[in-house]
This record gives C-alpha cells, structure tokens and sequence, in this order.
C-alpha cells in the first residue's frame, strides 16, 4: 500500500532544498518514521538523518536502524536537531499537541509535518461515512497488537488538523515570537488510501474516475483537501515588538 500524503511529504522538502532551507548535510530528526523515510530522505540525498519511533520493528516502520522513543517525551535537548519531520504520526498520538511541542523544542530552523486537514468537506465525509473516524486498518495490519494509539492495538483517533489550531498551537508554545508557518494541502482519494474500507471496495480499480474526482477536488476545492502539510519557520521567528530583548532569547 502506498503512503497516503507521501507526494505532499517529497514536494515540501523538494522545495525546502531549492530554496536553501534545507541542506543535505543538516541534522534531521525523523519523527513517527518508517523504512518509508528512510527511502524519501535517501532519494533527496539528505545524509545527517536520525530516525524515531516508539515500535521502530513494528510491521508498519520496519526502521534499519531506527531509535526508541516517545514522541511526547523525547530524550533530546532543546534544539537539537536543525529541522524535525514528521510524516502521518501526530494523529496516532494519544495528546498530539505534546508530539507537536517536542518537535518544536527539538528543532533549530523547521518542524515540517503532513497530516490529515480537518475542513468542512472532511467533516461531510466523515459524517457519511465516507472517511474514517478511527483508523482500524492500521492495527489490522499490525495484527491487532500495534498500530494503534501511540502504537497499541486500540485505533486511534484521526486527529484532523485547521490551519486556525496550527497557528494557535504554535503561539502557545513560543509566546515571545511571531513565527511563520507556509501550509499546503491538496486531495488526495484512492482505491488504497483515504477512505473507508467500503468506499475503498465501491470504487476499487477504477482509477480513472478516481483521477478526475481527484483532479475535479484540486481544482475547486484544493485549500480543504484531506492530505494537510505545514511547515514551522523557527528559522524567521522574529520577537514580537512588546517583548524585551532579553526575554526573548
């Protein structure tokens, strides 16, 4: 099965690499990964890389050579590492906006994540049951053991993110700082990923309707799409002007 959001996942750092934010050779913390980031990180040429995950040999990371940790208390200082990612792992997280804070402390320059986007349309879906409210596949593939709430055989809850509570959650982990946040978001519904199992068999190979309700969704409507990224600029955090100067360092 393909990586929901993996395309967002490759274009964001892409484009943080053509615009000098990021360098192969700076330290990356990969937060919730897989032998999938190992494979993205490899293909961008991004050489200083340090895995994580709470069940690095669980059947969904199958890290080779990933390290133990929890994501809402990791055993790293204060900007450790210059950029943290994390790719389709806040949601898996039994308090998310923790997950969140530590890739924030964590990180020097940028905290880029993909997620699932809480929008209006997602919320239609959700309430016609055409998109999950809690993600079973991921413990079925685990064998009902893993794969689950912060890595437990229970489905957790697909936490949907709004730009409106990235920023709030943002400010009220860095108060003294105006920090900008570059957010993407696009659709992103096939026969393997997004939808529930029954939609996912209703409209299983026909991928040529698939494109064009993809294609007609990020036409009309790609600011609500359901695969959500954002990336955190601590890099251009700038005081904000009521703050002392040395309450801000």
């Amino acid at each position: 099965m393909a990586e929901a959001g993996s395309g967002t996942y490759a274009a964001i750092l892409s484009d943080l690499l053509e615009r000098g934010v990021l360098a192969a050779t700076d330290s990356v913390l990969v937060q919730f990964a897989g032998e999938f980031d190992e494979k993205i990180t490899a293909e961008l040429g991004l050489v200083n890389c340090t895995f994580s995950n709470l069940a690095p040999d669980s059947p969904s990371s199958r890290l080779a050579d990933g390290q133990h940790a929890d994501a809402h208390r990791m055993p790293y200082d204060d900007g450790s590492f210059d950029h943290v990612f994390g790719h389709a792992g806040l949601h898996h997280c039994s308090r998310p906006h923790q997950a969140l804070h530590e890739m924030y402390r964590i990180a020097r320059r940028t905290v880029v994540a993909v997620e699932n986007q809480d929008s209006p349309l997602m919320r239609a879906a959700c309430a016609l049951g055409l998109a999950g409210v809690y993600e079973h596949a991921a413990v079925a593939d685990g064998g009902g053991t893993t794969g689950g709430v912060d890595g437990t055989g229970v489905p957790n809850h697909v936490y949907r993110w709004t730009r409106r509570e990235v920023r709030k959650t943002v400010a009220t982990f860095d108060p003294g700082h105006a920090v900008p946040i570059e957010f993407h978001a696009r659709w992103l519904i096939g026969s393997d990923r997004a939808l529930t199992a029954s939609v996912r068999a209703a409209i299983g190979g026909r991928e040529r309707v698939i494109g064009l309700l993809n294609g007609g969704l990020n036409t009309l409507a790609r600011r609500q799409g359901n695969i959500f990224g954002f990336t955190i600029r601590k890099d251009r955090a700038a005081p904000h002007p009521w703050i002392a100067p040395e309450a801000s360092s």
